[in-house]
């Protein structure tokens, strides 16, 4: 009987959310024969702006300062700083943790499982670093260095080391008391295509090892950094932005070319190097490719759409209006709208959407 009684009740829950839909594509319609677009255009942009009832809310909160995001290197874990609150949640079996931080970071860099972190703390010249551990208190270490707050450094999957530049250089040091920094790569190891212009560098994890990018003014190097060993190895060159976007499986992605020109380079992990390959051409509404598990299927968000392509499809704006995004595990992207609403969506839209996507585009451009 209550088996019965469930079912019944779902039933009418999606009557009921059918309806809510139908209601304002009915009243919209009505506004537009009243030629009233701005407020068609308007209550069209709510509701795909809003969080649908079937969606992971994950914060309602508006912090002061930009809302930092990171995720593990297989989408399946999700750090979020929210001013000095730090979130930690495990996306597959749904376990989170929350601590608050004594100051707000300048940022935070995580290990490859999303287990620790490395925060920097802003002071008068430079920055401070703290490594801590996201789902227990076990780690709360500070760094013996003032650095400089231009670089992403980065933390061990265990949180037993922690890396960071001074002065062009990569610095190991063991989150343990006494505190021993020692230098692993010399800036030689690690140059920029232009020595003379001041180098950023961004590390990212891909298991015990790391891919660093060096350069700046829109101009990276590639390179692939061994800690235990020592060593790094340049792997790509010409790259626009050091940003990069973990994928499916063992791969990520990022940009290269020049500006103007940019184009899609894959990574693909294994056993030892990455291998690099270079995709195809892609424009300033792709500059932020989040793979997607179907075949050469990817999300970008621009201007506040959501851009679902590829390079044998036609770029296509989806009914979801987001100011940033990101892709985790599965076809789920994690929403930031623009009342800063933090949310996880899925992917599969039914038909009144679509028409309500429509409807706000004609009414927009009235």
């Amino acid at each position: 009987m209550l088996r019965i009684f469930a079912s019944i009740l779902f039933f009418l829950l999606i009557l009921s959310c059918k309806s809510k839909q139908e209601s304002l594509i009915e009243e919209i319609n009505e506004l537009v024969e009243d030629q009233n677009y701005e407020k068609a255009s308007s209550q069209l942009k709510d509701y795909l702006v809003k969080p649908k009832s079937d969606d992971e809310i994950l914060s309602l909160e508006k912090p002061e300062t930009t809302r930092i995001v990171e995720l593990s290197y297989d989408r399946k874990r999700l750090v979020y700083l929210e001013d000095s609150k730090l979130t930690w949640k495990d996306l597959v079996e749904g376990n989170k943790e929350t601590k608050s931080l004594d100051e707000v970071p300048a940022s935070i860099s995580v290990s490859s499982n999303a287990n620790f972190a490395l925060a920097e703390y802003p002071m008068a010249n430079g920055c401070r670093l703290f490594a801590i551990s996201l789902k227990n208190n076990d780690l709360h270490y500070e760094a013996g260095a003032q650095i400089s707050c231009r670089n992403r450094g980065g933390i061990a999957d265990d949180g037993s080391k922690i890396y960071y530049f001074v002065d062009n250089q990569l610095y190991e040091e063991k989150t343990v008391e006494p505190r021993t920094p020692k230098m692993i790569l010399p800036k030689e190891k690690i140059a920029p295509p232009f020595p003379n212009l001041k180098a950023r560098f961004f590390l990212y994890p891909i298991g015990k090892d790391f891919l660093l990018f060096s350069g700046n003014a829109g101009s990276y190097y590639l390179y692939y950094v061994q800690p235990d060993k020592k060593t790094s190895e340049k792997i790509d060159q010409e790259i626009i932005s050091p940003l990069l976007y973990y994928g499916t499986g063992d791969a990520a992605y990022y940009l290269g070319g020049s500006i103007g020109r940019l184009h899609l380079r894959r990574l693909q992990f294994g056993k030892g190097k990455p291998s690099v390959n270079k995709l195809f051409t892609v424009s300033r509404k792709e500059i932020n490719p989040w793979k997607l598990p179907a075949k050469n299927e990817f999300v970008s968000n621009y201007s506040g759409k959501v851009h679902l392509w590829g390079p044998s499809r036609k770029s296509q704006v989806l009914p979801l209006l987001c100011e940033r995004i990101w892709v985790v595990d599965q076809n789920k992207i994690l929403c930031e709208n623009e009342t800063k609403e933090f949310y996880i969506t899925g992917l599969d839209f039914p038909e009144e959407d679509w028409t309500i996507l429509k409807l706000y585009e004609e009414s927009r451009d009235k």
